[in-house]
C-alpha cells in the first residue's frame, strides 16, 4: 500500500467515524440523556464546529514543526480514548466535555489533505482531490447506513464504540507508514531552509478570501438539514426503521460515487468553470427546495440533485483552492477556508435548531435553499474569467494521472 491509499484510507475511516451520528443525533440525545430539545441538538452541533475551527490551525502550525503522520499518530489514539470515555459519560455534561475533547483531537484528520496535496504534483492534484471527494461520500454512505443499522438492532449508545474503532483503525495506518518508511518527509530538515510562510493579510489574498466566503454559504445551506433529516424523514415516511432514513440520509454521496462512474466513461467538456459552478448551485438549491415538499418520492428526487452538484461543487471548490494557493501555503490557506467551512455549519447549527422550534422541520430546507442561491451570486461576481481546468477527476485525461 502507498502512502496516497493509506492517507485516503484514513480519511475514509475519519469520515465514516464522523457520519455514524450525523443524522441521528436527536435519537441520541433522547434515549441517552432524555434531552429532546431541538435547539440542544443544534448547538451541539454548532460546538463541535467551533472547537474544530478552533483547534485547527493548532494543528497547522505544528504540522510546520513535526511530520503529519507523527502528529496523526498520537492525536487519533487520544481521540479515541477520550472517544471510550464519552462512552460511559454519567450526564449530558460530562459527554459534552468529553466529546467536544475527543473533536479537537480527532480534528487533525484534516491535515490529510494539505500533506497529501503537497506530495502530489501538479499532473495528479485534481485527479486526487476528486478521489478524496468520492471517499468523503462514500465514508458518509457507510457511516449513515452503519448507524442507523446499529441503533435499530442495538442502541443510538454504541455508535461512540464505533467511532472509537475507526480512530484506532487510523492510527495503526498511521503507524504502519511510518514503520514500513512509506511515509515522505515535507519539513526542510536544516533551519536555514525552513523558510518562513508568507504572511497572511486581506488585501494580499484576496480570491481566497471571496473563494472561502462563497464555501461558507455553500456549507451552510448543505449542513442546516442535516441534523432533523432523519425526524423529517420518518414524520412523512411510510417506511420505518433507522436503517432506512439512514439510507435515504446517505442518497446524496451514493449519487456523488455514481457521478464518478459516469465521468469514467463520459468526457464532459467545459470551456467556463464559472458557468458549471453556478449551474451546480443553482441545481443544488432546486435539489434542497424540493426535499421540503412532504412527499417521499418528491424528496427523493431533491437528494438525488442535491447529490449531483455536491458532487461537482466540491471538486470544483477544492481545485480553485489549490490554484490560488502555493504548495508551501497548502496548509495555511486550507486552514483559512476551513475556518469559514466551520462558521457556515457553526450558524447551520444554531439556525437549525431554532427553526425546526419556530416553524417546523421544513424550514431549513427553503433557507438552504435560499444560501445556495446567494453563493451562487457570490460566486458569479467573485470569480466572472475563470477559465478551464481538469477538475473533472473521472475524465480518461485525469484518470490517467490518477480515489
Amino acid at each position: 500500500m502507498r502512502l496516497k491509499h493509506g492517507l485516503i484510507l484514513m480519511t475514509l475511516f475519519a469520515v465514516i467515524s464522523d457520519a455514524l451520528l450525523i443524522p441521528f443525533y436527536p435519537q441520541f440525545f433522547q434515549e441517552r440523556f432524555g434531552e429532546s430539545s431541538p435547539f440542544h441538538v443544534g448547538a451541539y452541533v454548532a460546538c463541535i464546529s467551533i472547537v474544530v475551527m478552533c483547534v485547527f490551525p493548532l494543528w497547522v502550525r505544528m504540522a510546520r514543526r513535526f511530520e503529519t503522520l507523527h502528529i496523526l499518530q498520537f492525536t487519533q489514539g487520544i481521540a479515541a480514548a477520550l472517544c471510550l470515555a464519552s462512552y460511559w459519560a454519567p450526564s449530558v455534561v460530562s459527554y459534552w466535555v468529553l466529546s467536544m475533547a475527543m473533536f479537537a483531537f480527532k480534528s487533525s484528520y484534516l491535515l490529510n489533505f494539505p500533506y497529501l496535496m503537497r506530495t502530489e504534483n501538479d499532473s495528479t492534484r485534481a485527479s486526487t482531490i476528486g478521489l478524496l471527494s468520492v471517499v468523503a461520500h462514500l465514508g458518509v454512505i457507510l457511516g449513515a447506513v452503519a448507524g442507523g443499522a446499529v441503533i435499530e438492532h442495538w442502541s443510538v449508545r454504541e455508535c461512540v464504540l464505533l467511532m472509537a474503532v475507526a480512530d484506532l483503525i487510523q492510527m495503526a495506518i498511521c503507524s504502519w507508514l511510518i514503520r514500513s518508511r512509506r511515509m515522505v518527509a515535507v519539513l526542510a530538515h536544516g533551519a536555514e531552509e525552513r523558510a518562513a510562510p508568507q504572511r497572511f493579510t486581506w488585501a494580499g489574498h484576496a480570491p481566497i478570501l471571496k473563494l472561502a466566503a462563497v464555501m461558507l454559504l455553500f456549507d451552510f445551506g448543505a449542513a442546516i438539514a442535516r441534523p432533523f433529516f432523519s425526524v423529517y424523514w420518518s414524520s412523512i415516511s411510510s417506511l420505518g426503521g433507522e436503517t432506512v432514513a439512514g439510507a435515504v440520509f446517505a442518497v446524496p454521496k451514493i449519487v456523488a460515487v455514481a457521478a464518478l462512474l459516469i465521468h469514467r466513461w463520459l468526457t464532459l467538456s467545459e470551456q467556463h468553470p464559472a458557468r458549471r459552478t453556478l449551474a451546480n448551485l443553482m441545481l443544488g438549491a432546486a435539489g434542497l427546495l424540493l426535499q421540503a415538499v412532504p412527499d417521499m418520492a418528491t424528496v427523493l428526487i431533491g437528494r438525488v440533485l442535491l447529490g449531483w452538484a455536491l458532487y461537482q461543487l466540491v471538486i470544483n471548490f477544492d481545485v480553485q483552492l489549490y490554484q490560488l494557493s502555493t504548495p508551501d501555503d497548502f496548509g495555511r490557506d486550507y486552514g483559512v477556508i476551513n475556518i469559514f467551512q466551520n462558521c457556515g455549519v457553526l450558524l447551520a447549527s444554531f439556525t437549525a435548531g431554532s427553526l425546526v422550534t419556530v416553524y417546523g422541520q421544513q424550514a431549513p430546507f427553503v433557507v438552504a435553499c435560499a444560501a445556495f442561491a446567494t453563493a451562487g451570486a457570490l460566486w458569479l461576481w467573485s470569480f466572472p474569467k475563470t477559465r478551464a481546468t481538469p477538475a473533472a477527476p473521472a475524465t480518461p485525461d485525469t484518470e490517467k494521472s490518477h480515489a
